[in-house]
């Protein structure tokens, strides 16, 4: 299996077990190391480390620098990243080549966030300098009732910052991006479960 196939693997297992059991992590960034682990522990223990300019690296990285801008002001970071094997730096990075290696995938992540970020994820990821070979992003929300959260970090059903399965399908690009879009919502408003949005073809997975 190869890199891409095994992150596009763990994302949907990752997606559903979240639908399952939303509340495994507190937090955006304790989803990210639950990600990062279910990723480290599938990878082949051959391939989860490489070797560059004599140095052990490991493949998945957290908050790797972005090769360019990307029309910013600074080099930005991805949340996950997977660097390309046989690694490969950019050409024409004499200097830090470490801070420039190729990247088989890139996973971006939101939970209970509304369009403009998913927008700004979409755009990094497509972008033309992103220097990746695939991209990924994992759209999450977790709703309960108004008044008697599970926990405060929950959003209502009724938040404006929802958005359904054909409004994500709108703004996908006609791009490679594949996004990960999954509903958890105890008030039953909204379905719960778990869909693929990729080139504005939507397909449900559990």
């Amino acid at each position: 299996m190869s890199q891409i196939e095994l992150v596009r693997k763990v994302a949907k297992e990752f997606c559903l077990e979240f639908v399952k059991n939303p509340y495994f992590c507190y937090t955006e960034h304790g989803l990210h190391a639950y990600f990062y682990t279910m990723l480290f522990t599938t990878i082949p223990e051959n391939k989860r480390f490489a070797n560059w300019e004599g140095q052990k690296i490991c493949v998945i990285q957290k908050e790797y620098r972005t090769a360019e801008k990307l029309e910013k002001s600074k080099r930005q970071n991805w949340d996950i990243s997977v660097i390309k094997l046989p690694p490969k730096g950019k050409r024409g990075i004499k200097s830090q080549s470490y801070d420039y290696l190729r990247l088989a995938a890139v996973v971006e992540f939101g939970m209970n966030t509304g369009k403009k970020h998913l927008v700004e994820d979409i755009r990094r990821v497509c972008h033309e300098d992103s220097n990746t070979d695939s991209q990924f992003i994992i759209h999450l929300y977790r709703f309960s009732k108004p008044g008697n959260h599970f926990s405060n970090r929950d959003r209502s059903p009724n938040s404006k910052l929802f958005l359904s399965q054909e409004q994500i399908a709108q703004l996908s690009p006609k791009k490679s991006v594949e996004i990960f879009y999954g509903v958890y919502d105890s008030t039953c408003k909204h379905e719960s479960g778990v869909w693929i949005i990729k080139k504005g073809n939507i397909t449900k997975l559990g």
